[in-house]
C-alpha cells in the first residue's frame, strides 16, 4: 500500500484590525490624491486592494466616513513629511524659509486639488466638514509652534503667533486655490505675495524668506 503525504495548503496570516483599518485608510488616501474625493468607495478601494466591498464596508459603513479618513490621512501625511524636511536643520528662519518654499511649490498641487475637493465636498458631507477643520487647525497649530520657536530665537516679531499662522495659512490656502487652473505667471504672483506677506507679518526684512 502506498501512501501519499498530504501538502497542507499554507494559511493566510489574517491581518489585525487595525492593519487592515489602515491599509483600506492609506488606499483611500492614494485614490483621493490621483483621483479625487468622489472615487473614493468602497468599490474602488476593494479593487485597489484586492479584496471584496464588503471588507472595506466592515471597517467603513459609511462612505463619508471613509472619505473624511482618507482626506485626513493625506493632509496628516503631507503635513509630516512637509516640516519633517522644512526643520531638519538650522533656525526657526531657516525652518519658515523652506516650509514655504515646499507650501507654495506648484509639485504640491495634486494635494492642493484635494483640498479644493475637500472644501467644496464638506458643504454636504458632515465628516468631511469636521476632518477639514481639524485639519486646517492642526496646520495653524504647526505653523504657530515654529513662529512660537522663531520669536523665542530673537528671529521674528509676532505679538500672537497663533493669529500670525492663521494668516500666513490663508494666503498659503490662496495659493492652493490657483491649482485648478494653474499658469506659472499666476503661481510666481501669488507665491511672491504670500512670502513678502510673511515677512512684513513676521517684522522680517524683504526677501529674508526667499528661498
Amino acid at each position: 500500500m502506498t501512501f501519499v503525504k498530504s501538502i497542507a495548503e499554507p494559511k493566510v496570516r489574517r491581518k489585525d484590525p487595525a492593519e487592515r483599518r489602515a491599509e483600506i485608510v492609506s488606499a483611500a488616501s492614494g485614490i483621493a490624491v490621483s483621483e479625487g474625493l468622489e472615487r473614493v468607495t468602497a468599490k474602488r478601494v476593494a479593487q485597489e486592494l484586492d479584496v471584496v466591498p464588503g471588507l472595506v464596508n466592515h471597517y467603513f459603513s459609511a462612505v463619508d466616513d471613509l472619505v473624511a479618513a482618507a482626506f485626513g490621512f493625506a493632509s496628516q501625511l503631507e503635513r509630516s513629511e512637509i516640516y519633517g524636511l522644512a526643520t531638519s536643520a538650522g533656525t526657526p528662519l531657516d525652518h519658515l524659509r523652506r516650509l514655504l518654499a515646499e507650501l507654495l511649490d506648484t509639485r504640491r498641487d495634486p494635494v492642493s486639488l484635494l483640498w479644493l475637493d475637500a472644501w467644496q465636498a464638506s458643504r454636504r458631507r458632515p465628516a468631511l466638514l469636521r476632518e477639514v477643520i481639524a485639519q486646517m487647525d492642526a496646520d495653524a497649530a504647526e505653523l504657530s509652534r515654529l513662529i512660537e520657536a522663531g520669536v523665542a530665537a530673537g528671529e521674528f516679531a509676532s505679538g500672537d503667533p497663533s493669529a500670525s499662522a492663521v494668516r500666513i495659512m490663508a494666503l498659503i490656502d490662496g495659493h492652493s486655490v490657483q491649482a485648478a487652473a494653474r499658469s506659472r505667471r499666476d503661481s510666481r504672483i501669488v507665491a511672491a505675495f504670500a512670502v513678502r506677506a510673511a515677512e512684513t507679518e513676521l517684522g522680517l526684512p524683504p526677501l529674508a524668506l526667499s528661498s
